[in-house]
C-alpha cells in the first residue's frame, strides 16, 4: 500500500489569537517543520491540507466547495486528490502535533483501515489512517458545508482503534502557553 501523510494545517486557531498555527515558532522552526520532520519518514508523500506549503515544496489541497468544513472536509480534499492512485492509504495528523509517535503511520497501517489513535484515555480523531474510498464513502452523502467532527466520522466509519502507551506523544499546542511548555520538550 502507498502511503500518503496529510497534515492537517487549515484550522483557525481561535485558541492562539487566530495566528496560523503551521507557522508558530517552536525552538526557532515552525511548527509545521516539526511535524512534517517525524511524519515524512513514515510515508511515502506527504500533502498539506492548509493555506500554503510553508517553504516544503509539498502539494497543497484546498479544501472543496462540494464536501465537508472543517478537519474533515482536508480528509475529503486528500481523498478526492488521491481518488486515482490505486492502493493508497491516507493518515492524517494535526499540524499542531510536534511529538506523534514515529512508528504512528506502521501502528494505524498495520490492521484494516480506517483505524483511530488512542491513547492517555481517549481517542486521537486528528490522528487516524483511511483509504481514500472510505473517505468518500462516508462523506459524499453529507450536506456540502456541514461540519463533522473526525470522532464521528471515525465512529460512523466504525474505525478500528489503535492503542498507544505515550499519551504526550499526541500532545496539541493550542495555546501560547502550550508553545511555551513545549520549549523544553523539543529536541
Amino acid at each position: 500500500m502507498m502511503r500518503i501523510g496529510l497534515i492537517l494545517a487549515g484550522g483557525q486557531a481561535r485558541r492562539m489569537g487566530g495566528i496560523d498555527k503551521a507557522s508558530a515558532i517552536l525552538n526557532g522552526r515552525p511548527l509545521i517543520h516539526h511535524v512534517l520532520e517525524r511524519l515524512a519518514p513514515q510515508v511515502d508523500q506527504v500533502l498539506i491540507s492548509g493555506r500554503s506549503d510553508y517553504g516544503s515544496g509539498l502539494t497543497v489541497l484546498a479544501d472543496r466547495t462540494d464536501g465537508p468544513a472543517g478537519p474533515a472536509a482536508g480528509l475529503y480534499a486528500a481523498a478526492r486528490h488521491l481518488a486515482d492512485v490505486p492502493d493508497s492509504g491516507l493518515v492524517a495528523v494535526p499540524v499542531d502535533a510536534p511529538f506523534l509517535p514515529l512508528d504512528l503511520v506502521e501502528r494505524l497501517c498495520a490492521g484494516p483501515l480506517p483505524a483511530i489513535a488512542h491513547a492517555g484515555g481517549r481517542m486521537q480523531p486528528a490522528f487516524s489512517a483511511w483509504t481514500p474510498d472510505e473517505v468518500e464513502a462516508q462523506l459524499t452523502h453529507r450536506p456540502a458545508g456541514a461540519g463533522l467532527a473526525l470522532i464521528q466520522l471515525a465512529r460512523d466509519a466504525n474505525a478500528r482503534t489503535v492503542a498507544f502507551d505515550d499519551p504526550g506523544a499526541f500532545r496539541n499546542i493550542n495555546s501560547a502557553e502550550d508553545l511555551a511548555a513545549a520549549e523544553a520538550d523539543v529536541d
